[in-house]
């Protein structure tokens, strides 16, 4: 049994995070390595469907992206009157794989720090699309008083966005010190 777990565990790193140069997948490997350590940590196995969702890493295009994981087989879509309710691993052995995985202190460092800097990559061009926004506003020859909300909103954006940015900063640099620090 432990070799099969050790299998699918290789199997797993192999296609959904190293991937390989000749086919391009439908998801990233930050995408693939949340489900992974989600699922494993999860107590029942199962992840709710909209809240993966609703992860910033699956804002754009995420249902494209967990059909594409479906249709590989590492997870598997579980419905509830016809409409997508929960999430679990792709095999049963998997989830034992999943864990296997999470074990590895290494490997979850320098994935975790991935996503960490995929996170604040979103929010770097989220914060330059506002900032082109205040900067086309800023430069109307009059300050219309319609546009007070809109510039408040835009500087909530930017700041919200700045905070996300420190945050995954200090998570980021956490775990470079652990990494760092082992043998």
């Amino acid at each position: 049994m432990n070799r099969i777990i050790e299998q699918s565990a290789s199997e797993i790193l192999k296609i959904f995070i190293l991937g390989t140069d000749s086919v391009t997948p439908q998801w990233t490997r930050e995408q693939a390595w949340h489900l992974i350590k989600s699922l494993a940590r999860s107590k029942d196995g199962t992840l709710l469907y909209n809240k993966v969702l609703l992860s910033d890493l699956f804002k754009d295009n995420g249902e494209a992206t967990l059909h594409a994981l479906e249709q590989s087989e590492l997870i598997s879509v579980g419905t509830d009157k016809g409409f997508p309710r929960y999430i679990k691993p792709g095999k049963p052995v998997y989830r034992a794989a999943f864990q296997r995985l999470v074990e590895n202190k290494t490997l979850q460092g320098r994935l975790d720090m991935l996503i960490l800097a995929r996170l604040m990559s979103n929010e770097n061009s989220s914060i330059s699309k506002y900032e082109q926004e205040l900067q086309v506003l800023g430069s109307l020859p009059k300050y219309p008083w319609e546009l007070t909300s809109r510039i408040e909103w835009l500087l909530r954006k930017v700041h919200g966005s700045q905070a996300k940015i420190l945050k995954y900063e200090s998570e980021s640099a956490a775990l470079s010190k652990i990494l760092q620090n082992e043998n």
